[in-house]
């Protein structure tokens, strides 16, 4: 498993650097940078990215090691370094968007306010991640409303899906899809925080899936700008 993880970093990293400006995760960038550049804690940095990526690209290994091993991937400074990232490119999307359609695309509002405020900070229990998402559902779904003309972003769509969970959506409808959107749910937690649900996982590991589910938004909006409109 480890080897086919570290083939995995590898391949994305090779991919990135040949995108080189357009390049849409920045951890890889960073990574590349303090090889080049053989910068002064570039050794640390790039370990700290090796074991992020472990978790993000098997993010159920994070059951396997202690939790002094999470603490050191540096996931609460990466949280930080996201959330900046994420106001910096929302601000230069609406930019963007502005100067040709004549407003934002991300209307601003008192909960955007207040998200930007918070999701930088890592959450450390079951509330504060709950409060997290619903911080990325108004700053990436309500926010926007029609001005994406219904294609959204992979990461936005698994916002609303984990929101949908955490708020028991799901139990409306019949059986058969109550069953079907539980799934969904599931897979998509998955995806960011490996096995269990945000109702039996430690503690300890909501930064990490927080810290995934930030590096996919950044990706996806640095993929927008560059995209354009």
């Amino acid at each position: 498993m480890a080897g086919g993880v570290f083939e995995t970093f590898m391949a994305e990293l090779a991919e990135r650097v040949e995108m080189g400006q357009s390049a849409t995760d920045s951890d890889y960038v960073t990574f590349q940078c303090s090889v080049s550049a053989n910068v002064k804690g570039g050794v640390k940095a790039r370990q700290e990215i090796l074991l992020r990526k472990l978790f993000r690209i098997t993010p159920e290994l994070a059951d396997v090691f202690d939790p002094s091993v999470i603490v050191e991937s540096g996931v609460a400074s990466r949280i930080a370094e996201l959330g900046a990232s994420v106001s910096a490119f929302v601000g230069q999307i609406n930019g963007k968007y502005a100067a040709t359609n004549g407003e934002d695309m991300f209307k601003a509002t008192n909960k955007t306010a207040q998200a930007f405020l918070r999701i930088h900070k890592p959450a450390k229990d079951r509330d504060a991640y709950k409060n997290f998402i619903d911080d990325l559902y108004f700053l990436f779904r309500e926010s926007v409303g029609t001005r994406l003309n219904g294609v959204w972003p992979q990461s936005f769509v698994h916002v609303n899906e984990l929101r949908t969970d955490l708020r028991h959506d799901v139990d409306h409808g019949d059986a058969g899809k109550v069953r079907a959107k539980r799934r969904k749910a599931r897979s998509t937690f998955a995806l960011y925080g490996g096995t269990g649900t945000p109702d039996t996982i430690e503690p300890v590991k909501f930064p990490l899936v927080q810290s995934n589910v930030l590096s996919a938004i950044e990706g996806d909006l640095r993929a927008i700008l560059l995209k354009g409109f």
